[in-house]
């Protein structure tokens, strides 16, 4: 499960609202040997942070914050299992490293042990509901001066918001590579260097940072 390689077990801090849920979280993934637990007070990076909360609460960003490194490579992605966060929500958890959501009422303790081994692989799981909510709040919040449209046009190629596009709209990577004709490693490879350059968190935090540019 670890995306360190198959000898380091996959390091997780759970955080949650009540003792019960995060004893009973912890519980269970402690009894996968792929998975280590840290407390939440850990000084360590761990490699994935599961919020469980019915709305994200300012306790909660708090913590999400105490992880947040300013190198994205080093910041861990975070899991984020809620009743229904609002668009403003969104926007700050994915600046947080968000990769996957999770409805909370429908979620179990088996769904998570399947998302966490997705999101250790290097996949994210956002619906379409809430990428969708994400996007326009980011598009309605943005600035409507035209100088940052223009600045963001020469920080990106035009290949790169083509495909940067594509991502708003919610295709795979597979998709993208089929409807432009590219392949799937090229449109990988675009997505990596969008992230590098401009030290941005996950494939969610670059469609976000390009709203915010005017570009999307």
């Amino acid at each position: 499960m670890s995306r360190a390689g198959p000898s380091r077990s996959t390091r997780i801090v759970v955080l949650a609202e009540d003792t019960l849920t995060a004893q009973g979280v912890e519980t269970h993934l402690t009894a996968d040997d792929r998975v280590e637990v840290l407390p939440p007070d850990t000084d360590e990076t761990p490699d994935v942070v599961l919020a469980i909360t019915g709305e994200p609460t300012e306790r909660i960003f708090a913590s999400l914050q105490r992880f947040s490194r300013d190198d994205p490579a080093d910041t861990p992605r975070l899991i984020l299992v809620a009743d229904q966060p609002t668009a403003e929500q969104l926007v700050r958890v994915a600046g947080l490293g968000l990769v996957a959501f999770m409805p909370r009422e429908r979620t179990t303790l088996a769904d998570i042990t399947e998302t966490l081994c997705a999101v250790t692989r290097g996949a994210a799981s956002l619906p379409q509901s809430v990428l969708g909510s994400l996007l326009e709040q980011l598009r309605t919040g943005r600035s409507t001066d035209g100088s940052a449209g223009q600045e963001g046009e020469q920080a990106f190629t035009a290949r790169e918001i083509t495909v940067l596009r594509q991502l708003a709209a919610g295709l795979s990577t597979t998709e993208i590579a089929a409807a432009l004709h590219y392949s799937e490693r090229t449109v990988k490879y675009i997505i990596h260097e969008v992230i590098a350059r401009h030290g941005l968190r996950n494939r969610v935090h670059a469609v976000a940072y390009a709203l915010r540019q005017g570009l999307l």
